[in-house]
């Protein structure tokens, strides 16, 4: 156990990993235990950073500014000596090293993380230590993170969902523009690190998505051009597009049939506005009538013919 002055802890130092720093509800009930008891279950752990000689909490940000808010209580009877602050102390040459020791320190103990702290805790991984934190360029590494940050792998994949994004898209920029220089896919898939099978299925994706992108008729301009056209055996000229008979000249060359009932409609309309009918009939029926009446005599017997069958 050592001891040191709370006015020498930064405790605004960068190993504070979560992503709303204390929870002053959870700083008062430490302090009032403190009060009763004299001291916590376990010491605050503080590090002096070598290279630039200060000291930052690792583990104990809320018991450490318990004691700060305990000794401002005019009203809670309690001696707190904040020069003499019992610690847990250690030595890190670097402060990125101590955010890494920071990472995990609440995964069993102290106030619960939320999935806000463990993703701000990954995301300040990367920032600090990237290389110790990546397999390869452009691929992160899983299980060291894990082991790290101690979450679980739903956690791990929600927090990286972005920087692994990211790096996708850097490692296909630079799929793409080895290609543009000539590389055939062996040697980008060696200069990228990746599989053959990746670089391929960029390259297609990325032709793809370029035709995709083409204006219609600029594609037809393309096809046009890989099939010019034969002329025929006989060496007659081929006829311009204005002079060539199409099947579409039929179509818009034909007009709309008048409707056989049309003009029967309007007699029985007019007959029946003139002399009215003679008896009750149907619309459909009138319609039948005066039909019959048009046929020749001929037409006439045949039709009483298929009546009578």
């Amino acid at each position: 156990m050592n001891t040191i002055a709370l006015s020498k802890i930064d405790l605004k130092a960068p190993t504070q990993l979560r992503s709303s720093g204390e929870d002053m509800s959870h700083v008062e009930d430490l302090a009032h235990s403190f009060a009763d008891t004299g001291s916590f279950k376990e010491l605050p752990w503080v590090a002096l950073i070598k290279d630039t000689n200060e000291y930052v909490p690792i583990d104990g940000f809320h018991r450490l500014t318990a004691l700060q808010w305990l000794a401002e209580q005019e009203d809670i009877e309690c001696q707190v000596d904040l020069d003499n602050v019992s610690v847990r102390l250690s030595e890190f040459d670097t402060m990125p090293e101590a955010i890494v020791a920071a990472a995990g320190v609440n995964a069993n103990h102290g106030l619960k993380r939320t999935s806000s702290d463990i993703h701000s805790t990954i995301r300040k991984l990367l920032e600090v230590d990237r290389m110790r934190f990546l397999k390869d360029k452009y691929t992160l590494d899983k299980k060291e993170i894990m082991s790290v940050v101690k979450c679980s792998s739903a956690t791990y994949k929600r927090a990286t969902e972005e920087v692994r994004g990211e790096l996708t898209r850097s490692r296909d920029f630079g799929i793409t523009t080895l290609s543009d220089e000539g590389l055939t896919q062996a040697e980008i898939a060696k200069r990228i690190g990746c599989g053959q099978t990746t670089v391929s299925g960029i390259l297609k994706r990325k032709s793809s998505v370029s035709l995709s992108a083409k204006p219609a008729n600029e594609q037809q301009e393309e096809v046009s051009k890989e099939t010019p056209a034969t002329p025929d055996d006989t060496g007659s000229s081929i006829e311009s597009p204005e002079e060539q008979p199409t099947v579409f000249a039929h179509i818009t060359e034909a007009k709309v049939a008048d409707c056989p009932w049309d003009d029967v409609e309007e007699d029985v309309e007019v007959q029946e506005e003139a002399t009215g009918p003679s008896f009750s009939e149907t619309h459909s029926q009138a319609r039948i009538r005066l039909f019959i009446e048009d046929l020749s005599e001929e037409d006439k017997a045949y039709a009483l013919k298929l009546l009578a069958m």
